[in-house]
C-alpha cells in the first residue's frame, strides 16, 4: 500500500501566529477569530478545514473522472465550515457544505455519479463523516460542443 504524509506547523504567541506546510506553498498568518476574542486577523482552523475539504474533494472528483475518460470543462468546489459554541470554550465543527459547479460536455448523469462517488470516497468526506453535518450540492452546466449545431 502507497502513502502519502503531509506536515504543517502553527507557530504561535499571543492570539496569533504562522501556519506553515511543509512544502513550502503554505505560508499564512493565522489568529484566534473575533468572534471567538482575537484580533481575527488571519486565517483560522475553520477557514483551513474548508480550504481542504474543497481541494480534497475536487482532487478526489477529478482523479475519478480520469480514469472514467469524463472530461470536465471546469470544476468550481466551494466549502463552507460552520463552528458552533455555548458558554465557556464549548466549540465545535458542526457543518460542512460543499457547493460544486461543474462544466462538462459529458451527460449530466455521469457528472452526478462522479459528485456521488467522490462524496464518497474523499478523504476528508470520509474523516467527517458521523461526526460533522455535510451537504454536497451539485450545479451543472452543460459545456458547449464546438462544431456541434
Amino acid at each position: 500500500m502507497s502513502q502519502l504524509e503531509a506536515t504543517a506547523v502553527v507557530r504561535w504567541q499571543g492570539f496569533g501566529g504562522t501556519v506553515e506546510g511543509a512544502s513550502g506553498k503554505l505560508h499564512a498568518p493565522t489568529a484566534t477569530q473575533a468572534e471567538l476574542g482575537g484580533p481575527g486577523t488571519g486565517t483560522n482552523p475553520e477557514e483551513l478545514m474548508a480550504a481542504a475539504h474543497a481541494n480534497c474533494f475536487t482532487s478526489t472528483l477529478t482523479s475519478i473522472a480520469r480514469s472514467r475518460h469524463i472530461d470536465l470543462e471546469s470544476v468550481e468546489t466551494s466549502a463552507t465550515t460552520r463552528l458552533v459554541w455555548g458558554e465557556g470554550h464549548d466549540h465545535h465543527l458542526a457543518s460542512s457544505r460543499l457547493a460544486i459547479r461543474i462544466r462538462s460536455a459529458s451527460p449530466e448523469t455521469a457528472v452526478r455519479d462522479l459528485v456521488l462517488q467522490a462524496e464518497r470516497e474523499c478523504p476528508v468526506c470520509m474523516a467527517i463523516r458521523g461526526n460533522v453535518e455535510m451537504t454536497v450540492d451539485f450545479h451543472f452546466e452543460p459545456a458547449t460542443r464546438v462544431g456541434v449545431e
